[in-house]
């Protein structure tokens, strides 16, 4: 019994020095409470988007196989998806003649009851074009316009 005293004594002792007791596995830890938390994951920007833009009037698509700009009257553009580009909170796909920038914000066309994930924005040879974005299956979930 007096051995068991001593140990638990010990023990005491140990622990409160910083030391682990004897029969404490090492490594285990936990992190300090000044310890940085996790950050929390990036926008997401996979998968498809649908595009629309009102005054003036245009829509466009993002899709794996490739980016689309199209207007009234104007003939339909098109370029390769060599993937997103994430700058901040802000998804970049395209260069050169046609970029569409996504920004992860609450927006509305203005014209429907539609809500959309993200504004967009558009720049085509140098014009930019402003407006709405969000996923095929977050459009089918509300109003047809």
């Amino acid at each position: 019994m007096l051995r068991s005293v001593a140990c638990c004594l010990i023990a005491v002792l140990l622990a409160a020095c910083g030391e682990a007791p004897m029969g404490a596995s090492e490594g285990a830890s936990t992190a300090p409470a000044d310890a940085p938390a996790s950050a929390p994951p990036g926008p997401d920007f996979s998968g498809d988007f649908n595009l629309v833009g009102t005054e003036p009037f245009w829509g466009g698509k993002i899709r794996s196989q490739g980016l689309s700009l199209s207007r009234p009257d104007q003939p339909e553009v098109s370029a390769a998806n060599a993937g997103v580009h994430v700058e901040g909170d802000v998804g970049v796909w395209g260069s050169g003649h046609l970029v569409i920038r996504l920004t992860p914000e609450a927006c509305s066309d203005g014209m429907s009851d539609r809500q959309y994930s993200h504004r967009a924005e558009v720049t085509f040879n140098g014009e930019v074009l402003k407006g709405c974005a969000a996923t095929p299956e977050e459009l089918a979930r509300q109003p047809r316009p």
